[in-house]
């Protein structure tokens, strides 16, 4: 008996396995494509029906091709805007939850209202007149307008997430720490951020995709080719080829492969952060 109910355990395991593996395949489908066609020869990746597999021998030059000077160019950009929000967003953000929690200001609850009513703004709305802004500072065509607000806390939704974090805290630990002497910035740095420092990782996380993903910022505010990120540089560069020789679909399969690694990287380096961030959001919210 206690052997067929571990049969039966084992069984249905593994087809739960199965199905796992199946589904996983499935969205993984496209990706395996794209880094098998990497190693085509442009010839190779132009013909109709090539497959899935090199034919012949496997072309690493694809690699070569894509890492050129233009890769590295946008891939500097692309870095400097990433530090930009990686920084600014979680700093500025944990400062101002901790304002809006600790600090007893005329006007703070209309203040908090208003603000958590941009969060229920589509960007689409805001979009226009904050290029409007941009325009007439000056700072277009330069990476000043998407470096420069994640100075800003990055959106109030991420305010407000680092809020709920700080509101869970014992106020005893503060009362203590004032009575031993310690500042406000004692207090922010070395007693309420190290504490809140999941939720802290899980904005810094959430930047780093934004600021690398980020299509419609670079589109719309820089027209300097020296100044492109890789996701507009490396559109501009491959789909407004002339003819499909030009585009080089191994060249583009192989870029995209090396776009992928940074996001892989962050994501296995801070995957028990964002774990931790995402649940204990929940639980706080």
């Amino acid at each position: 008996m206690e052997r067929s109910r571990a049969v039966k355990k084992v069984l249905r395991k593994a087809v739960v396995y199965f199905f796992f593996v199946l589904i996983s395949a499935f969205f993984l489908f496209p990706l395996i494509v794209m880094f098998f066609r990497s190693f085509f020869t442009t010839a190779e990746s132009l013909r109709i029906g090539a497959g899935l597999f090199p034919s012949g021998e496997w072309n690493w030059g694809s690699y070569a091709q894509a890492i050129d000077s233009d890769f590295l160019k946008y891939f500097g950009n692309t870095l400097i805007v990433i530090l930009a929000n990686v920084i600014g967003q979680p700093l500025t953000a944990g400062l101002a939850a901790y304002a809006f929690t600790k600090v007893k200001f005329d006007g703070r609850k209309i203040i908090f209202t208003v603000a958590m009513g941009t969060i229920m703004l589509p960007s689409i709305l805001t979009m226009i007149p904050v290029y409007k802004i941009f325009v007439d500072i000056g700072w277009t065509n330069t990476l000043l307008p998407i470096t420069v607000p994640a100075f800003f806390g990055g959106g109030f939704l991420n305010i407000f997430l680092i809020m709920q974090f700080i509101r869970s805290l014992p106020k005893e630990m503060e009362e203590a720490a004032v009575m031993d002497g310690a500042n406000v910035l004692h207090l922010m740095f070395r007693i309420t951020f190290p504490l809140v420092f999941p939720v802290i990782a899980l904005v810094a996380v959430q930047s780093f995709f934004f600021a690398w993903n980020d299509f419609m910022g670079p589109l719309m505010y820089i027209t300097d080719d020296d100044l492109f990120t890789l996701s507009v540089g490396i559109y501009n560069k491959f789909f407004t080829a002339i003819t499909p020789e030009e585009s080089m679909p191994n060249v583009q399969m192989a870029t995209g492969v090396l776009i992928l690694i940074p996001p892989m990287i962050v994501f296995m380096l801070f995957q028990k952060q964002l774990v931790e961030g995402v649940t204990l959001t929940g639980l706080k919210a």
